[in-house]
């Protein structure tokens, strides 16, 4: 009763390797597909135009009479303000994120004895937080221009 599986429970080198292979082959195309789906959502929203385009609203929002009239300068703050927010929490999180990725290679090539391994993390660490943030980013956008 006190058997100890060996690791990988068991599964062969193969095996494993022709699973870790087929969970990439269903990952990588699933989230290529929801990012293009995704910029492709962008690009229908962002045709949709709102008022006529000048920067009349945005000097005198208090001094238009018509809800109508103050929605184009509303618009335009909510953007300008989505775009600063943006730029100033991106610069924060490449920052933090460059210096995260080193302390992962870092931590992972001294306990696995291999930079390769270390390297490989931090670059994977790196990869998912650039999506992220590209889906963060997109998210933003669309929200504003809906």
């Amino acid at each position: 009763f006190d058997q100890v599986s060996p690791p990988g429970g068991g599964l062969s080198a193969h095996t494993r390797a022709a699973m870790t292979l087929s969970a990439d082959a269903l990952i990588v195309p699933c989230c290529i597909v929801g990012i293009l789906f995704a910029c492709y959502q962008f690009t229908l929203i962002r045709q949709v135009k709102v008022g006529d385009g000048s920067m009349a609203g945005k000097d005198s929002l208090e001094a238009q009479e018509t809800p109508e009239g103050r929605i184009v300068g509303i618009y335009i703050r909510i953007m300008e303000g989505a775009m600063t927010f943006l730029r100033e929490e991106y610069t924060i999180c490449a920052v933090f994120c460059v210096f995260f990725g080193l302390t992962i290679m870092g931590l992972v090539s001294w306990g696995t004895h291999s930079t390769k391994q270390g390297v490989a993390t931090a670059v994977a660490f790196w990869i998912g937080a650039s999506t992220s943030m590209l889906c963060g980013f997109l998210g933003m956008m669309i929200a504003t221009y809906s």
